[in-house]
């Protein structure tokens, strides 16, 4: 063979030298020292690589956010008798304006007395008869009225006074028939002798009677006048508790209300009871609402058939009163009679969701 066929032979037996491919070239990673060309201004820098750290930020900019994954928990609250750590910039600690919760500190109080109650909880009822609240009420205005209030409680007891004297004299002036009926029996005889006004002497006390009624009713009518001029508001004077609203009305309803309850009672007592138990607003609501006497009695009817829990506690606190100034020889309804009507009338007020002038000052 020839030396330039055995340089061919060569040459066709020996692998081509590794050259890379100009058009898959990989790129090249910094060597060890060397840093990567920084991007041009306005680009964006590439991102990392798989296992490599994002470069550190330029100057001005924030650093981004640690990555979710491998984060450290938020710190554990405090511990016993440890501070809790420092609000950030702006932001104000819990409860500002009030010293941070130390070692030994009690629970804050519940709610107390005067708050709203809690949501869901229904308002408590303003039509509802609070007797402590009435009774304070009219005293405070008795109290502070004692001039104008008293002299109606004053007639009453003068009137009572002259009825008591007046039927005395009439037993003096036209005398008595007496009767002596005699018997007798076996061994013994017996006499009776009963004694009876006359004819004359029981028309006059039918007639004092009459007047001591009417006048009763008439400064009955004056009180529960006044009562309701002070639940209004008015300024009131002994006028206001002497002159009644109405006493025309008044009389019809109280005549009507009287025979109801007088038939209820020759029923067995219990329906006169009855009666006068859902009649007790008659009067009233004849003067304060202006209505006629059966108006008044069907008013009376409904807000009793409505509300009977209240409506008999406002009948036996009333009676109560009424009751202690009667045993004190009838000289205690001087001061008992007028705060009866103004505890009746702020009850009556009540019941109705009416207005109501506010209590005075102690």
């Amino acid at each position: 063979m020839t030396e330039g066929s055995l340089l061919t032979l060569r040459s066709m037996t020996q692998p081509p030298s590794e050259q890379p491919d100009p058009d898959h070239q990989q790129p090249s990673t910094p060597g060890d020292g060397q840093q990567p060309p920084s991007p041009e201004y306005g680009q964006q820098p590439p991102p990392p690589g798989y296992g490599q750290q994002p470069p550190p930020p330029g100057y001005g900019q924030q650093p981004p956010p640690p990555p979710g994954y491998g984060q450290q928990p938020p710190p554990p609250p405090p511990g016993y008798g440890q501070q809790p750590p420092p609000p950030g910039y702006g932001q104000q600690p819990p409860g500002y304006g009030q010293p941070p919760p130390g070692y030994g500190q009690p629970a804050p109080p519940p709610p107390g007395y005067g708050q709203a109650p809690p949501p869901g909880m229904p308002p408590a009822d303003p039509t509802k008869v609070d007797v402590g609240r009435a009774f304070s009420w009219a005293w405070g205005k008795f109290k502070n009225n004692v001039g104008a209030t008293i002299l109606p409680g004053l007639a009453v007891f003068a009137l009572l006074l002259v009825a008591l004297l007046l039927s005395i004299f009439n037993a003096a002036i036209f005398g008595t028939t007496e009767t002596t009926t005699y018997g007798s029996g076996s061994g013994y005889t017996y006499e009776i002798t009963t004694e009876s006004m006359g004819a004359g002497g029981w028309i006059i006390f039918g007639l004092i009677q009459l007047v001591v009624y009417v006048g009763i009713l008439y400064l009955m009518a004056s009180i529960i006048s006044g009562a309701i001029r002070v639940a209004n508001g008015e300024a009131v004077s002994a006028k206001s508790f002497l002159v009644p609203m109405r006493f025309g009305p008044v009389f019809l309803t109280a005549i009507l209300v009287g025979i109801i309850s007088a038939i209820g009672y020759a029923l067995c007592i219990i329906p006169g009871l009855i009666a006068v138990f859902f009649l007790q607003f008659s009067v009233v609501a004849t003067i304060d609402r202006s209505l006629s006497p059966i108006d008044a009695m069907k008013a009376s009817f409904e807000l009793v058939k409505t509300k009977p829990g209240d409506s008999f506690l406002t009948l036996i606190v009333a009676w109560a009163i009424n009751f202690v100034g009667a045993i004190l020889c009838y000289i205690g309804l001087i001061v008992s009679a007028p705060i009866a009507a103004l505890y009746y009338v702020h009850c009556w007020r009540t019941l109705n969701g009416a207005p109501i002038a506010p209590p005075d000052p102690a």
